[in-house]
């Protein structure tokens, strides 16, 4: 019997083995308490759950979000990368979205009632406020030179080598260059070098800047000073959905700058290959030679015994015009 143990065991199990009987007293645990049928039916008051009671629901609540709470209105991306771009667009958008009616007024969240009692938006208020403030920071020369260009005055912000229209072709600046356009701005103009805006929007792989200028009718055959036209360039960069585009638009695929090189030429050059072959899937003539008198094979053939050479001869050996590869 171990020390501290009951001298009365709860329980006590007989084994009776042929030879001697041994009785082993098990102490169990002592008794869990009691529960009478009363308090199993009827729980303390402490542990009864009350059921809320049924709330009202207001059919015009809306959940309002992180920026509505702190009364923040963040301008979606439009990727341009400049906060002051195409802030009126935001005026079309829903009122729900825009603006939120108080309970006792009817007037917009952060508005302010103008003469004639209309709220105006935060974005009008915006725009005052920043015009306001450049007015005092500028010195009155400078004053006279804004109020004298209500619009903008193309004999004064361009020259031969920089034109607005170009530069905003080739930072893909599309609201700035629509402005510009319907201020009768000649879509196909001219830089010193022979360049169009489409010019540089290939040069600069700009895809939605030149599907832009295609669809407002830039033309897709003009040539610079040196007789390049669009798609030489888009080939020389290595754009092949503008490749592709401008073959759409019913561009000549064989169409020779003033040193006789084709699109080919420039593909070969570059080593292309797969610009390559969808310009002699869609007729480029393998065989045209520029004023040098080599053919596209031959420039291939210049680069040497490697193996982009043997795969580029391979291409213009194997591969003939207008057949699918």
């Amino acid at each position: 019997m171990y020390a501290g143990a009951s001298l009365a065991p709860r329980r006590s199990l007989l084994l009776s083995p042929p030879t001697t009987a041994y009785v082993i007293a098990i102490s169990l645990h002592p008794p869990l308490p009691s529960f009478s049928r009363s308090s199993l039916r009827s729980p303390s008051p402490k542990l009864r759950f009350r059921s809320p009671a049924p709330r009202s629901i207001n059919p015009s609540f809306r959940p309002r979000s992180k920026w509505e709470s702190a009364g923040v209105w963040e301008d979606p991306d439009d990727g341009y990368g400049s906060e002051y771009e195409e802030r009126g667009g935001l005026e079309e958008e829903d009122d729900d979205d825009v603006e939120e009616e108080e309970d006792g007024g009817g007037e917009a969240r952060g508005a302010k009632p103008s003469l004639l009692g209309i709220a105006k938006s935060p974005i009008a208020q915006f725009d005052e406020e920043l015009v306001k403030e450049v007015e005092l920071l500028l010195t009155p020369e400078e004053k006279a030179i804004l109020d004298q260009n209500e619009a903008p005055n193309l004999s004064k912000i361009s020259t031969l080598k920089w034109h607005p229209l170009h530069s905003f072709a080739l930072a893909g600046q599309i609201p700035f260059m629509d402005k510009l356009l319907e201020t009768g701005t000649c879509i196909d103009s001219f830089d010193k070098d022979g360049f169009t805006p489409l010019h540089k929007a290939v040069i600069g792989k700009k895809e939605a800047v030149i599907s832009h200028l295609l669809r407002k009718g830039a033309n897709p055959h003009v040539r610079d000073r040196d007789g390049a036209t669009p798609l030489h360039y888009a080939v020389q960069v290595g754009a092949m959905q503008t490749v592709k585009l401008l073959i759409k638009y019913k561009v000549d695929v064989n169409v020779a700058d003033n040193e006789g090189w084709t699109p080919l030429h420039v593909a070969i050059q570059s080593r292309s290959r797969d610009i390559a072959k969808v310009l002699l899937v869609n007729g480029a003539d393998k065989s045209r030679r520029n004023k040098d008198g080599k053919t596209p094979l031959d420039l291939s053939l210049c680069y040497g015994k490697d193996f982009k050479s043997y795969d580029l001869a391979k291409l213009l050996k194997l591969v003939p015009a207008n057949r699918d590869p």
